[in-house]
């Protein structure tokens, strides 16, 4: 039930990969360091929200669990490290979870995560 709320909250609020790449792409600037931290605390708090949809009462889908777990680690490193490395960018590393996303099978909980995060920030 959760899953497909989050599929048509998704679909209600689609944009395109580039409309997401443009949006993140100023979080780079070393100016926005705050904003892009504020962003990616955004997407891994949906991030465990979309996870839920794998909750094994919901639909016994512990893959589900694995990839968003998995995802989330990557989000955290990528917090702890990004600093460092100025050519680790943003749009990069979302894209490596976009891919991930979708070769596990939960690009959709992914999307509305990342939907979800944007709105967050950009409403502030």
């Amino acid at each position: 039930m959760l899953s497909t709320i989050i599929k048509k909250s998704t679909q209600m609020n689609h944009m395109t990969r580039q409309e997401i790449l443009d949006a993140i792409s100023p979080l780079n600037d070393p100016l926005n360091e705050s904003r892009r931290l504020k962003w990616l605390i955004a997407l891994g708090y949906q991030m465990t929200i979309s996870a839920r949809a794998g909750y094994p009462t919901v639909e016994n889908n512990i893959k589900h669990l694995v990839a968003f777990n998995e995802m989330q680690h990557q989000l955290y490193n990528y917090m702890r490290h990004s600093h460092e490395k100025e050519e680790w960018k943003i749009e990069d590393f979302l894209e490596g979870l976009r891919k991930y996303a979708l070769a596990s099978g939960v690009e959709g909980d992914f999307g509305a995560a990342v939907h979800m995060s944007l709105r967050q920030v950009t409403r502030q």
